[in-house]
């Protein structure tokens, strides 16, 4: 998970015009839900854990696991080219 978040935060920061709403086909919630998705899996790759129920519950690691895996396939012009 951290290798997938790690990728996916060198794509996001590299060429943001993948995932930005100007440049891109894509919402205005794109780029938020791919970066909460990035730290969901540093903190989980890191081995922290939240001990707060809220916490908990928005930095779940395997509602952010399919997220990853989109954003990845989103990007992967970027890492192909």
């Amino acid at each position: 998970m951290l290798v997938a978040a790690a990728l996916l935060a060198v794509a996001i920061l590299q060429a943001p015009n993948l995932v930005a709403a100007n440049t891109s086909e894509h919402g205005l919630w794109l780029a938020p839900w791919l970066m909460w998705a990035v730290c969901c899996g540093v903190m989980h790759g890191l081995g922290f854990h939240p001990r707060s129920l809220v916490g908990r519950v928005l930095f779940f690691p395997w509602l952010a696991l399919p997220s990853l895996l989109y954003g990845l396939w989103l990007t992967q012009g970027y890492f192909l080219l």
